[in-house]
């Protein structure tokens, strides 16, 4: 049996959290006590594309702090790590405290059944191991967070203070939150997460949306990041072997043309033009 797992954070979604948190912090309720700032991943426009009175909408959108994801891509000169990877009886296991086991904290989309399917793999094997490859995945996001309101000075104030964020408090937190989700498989002195205050590019002012019947005024800060996400193959068949792979592919029946054989077996061509395996596992 084979088991496919990913690891990572959407970067978006994170950003998002950790603005609510700092200003939660810095108690900005407190201090805009007349309106309610709104931080969230979807942009309050469309919501009053669709509204049959947008004007009267906007009382309860706005202010809004809009984190979106404007592209993504691959780091500079930074490729793909592969590592050795395992899971052992203590990574299944729940923690004494009653939190989840290591691979369920680790992974995502791991389900009750996916668990009982590892544990009955893990108990039919002598060494009570499995193993696996893990690929290191390095990517480059350009994140951009738009900030909106009725109000010129509620926006230049939110944009200060999201602009001393994102080199400050948001930097710490993410290089943080990052290195304990990667602790297990990153190497030290090989950060997980980078932020650099040279991609930092914000535009304060003459932004302004007059679509809806009344006036909006905006401010943009766009930065772009490095960071990990990871993907991990297991195999409950694989022996510890350097063909691990080989090993997967050769027990996966619904895919007879990428067999062991297939791969390194002499094959002959067949009088219809297709090939057939040897089928003696030979260095061909």
């Amino acid at each position: 049996m084979i088991f496919i797992f990913n690891r990572g954070l959407i970067l978006e979604q994170e950003v998002a959290k950790v603005l609510k948190l700092y200003f939660d912090i810095i108690r900005l309720p407190e201090y805009f006590r007349n309106y309610t700032v709104h931080v969230t991943n979807e942009h309050p426009f469309g919501k009053m594309y669709l509204s049959e009175a947008p004007e009267k909408d906007a009382v309860s959108l706005f202010p809004a702090v809009v984190v979106a994801t404007e592209s993504e891509g691959k780091p500079a000169e930074l490729g793909v790590s592969l590592y050795d990877s395992t899971i052992t009886p203590e990574d299944i296991d729940a923690k004494e405290d009653g939190s989840p086991s290591s691979l369920e904290q680790n992974y995502l989309m791991i389900t009750l059944k996916i668990m009982s399917d590892i544990r009955a793999a893990m108990n039919s094997r002598k060494n009570k191991k499995i193993i696996g490859k893990s690929w290191i995945i390095r990517r480059s996001n350009v994140v951009s967070i738009d900030i909106w309101a009725d109000n010129p000075q509620v926006k230049d104030e939110l944009y200060a203070l999201i602009r001393n964020f994102i080199c400050g408090f948001m930097r710490d937190y993410l290089e943080k939150r990052f290195e304990e989700l990667f602790k297990d498989v990153v190497d030290e002195g090989c950060s997980p997460f980078s932020l650099f205050d040279r991609t930092v590019i914000g535009h304060p002012g003459n932004n302004e949306n007059l679509e809806f019947g009344i006036e909006l005024y905006g401010g943009i800060l766009t930065f772009e990041a490095d960071y990990f996400v990871e993907q991990a193959i297991f195999d409950t068949e694989a022996a510890e072997t350097n063909d691990f792979f080989l090993e997967v592919l050769n027990h996966v029946k619904d895919y007879p043309g990428f067999t062991r054989e297939w791969i390194y077996g002499p094959s002959d061509t067949t009088g219809d033009g297709t090939k057939e395996s040897a089928g003696n596992g030979g260095s061909g």
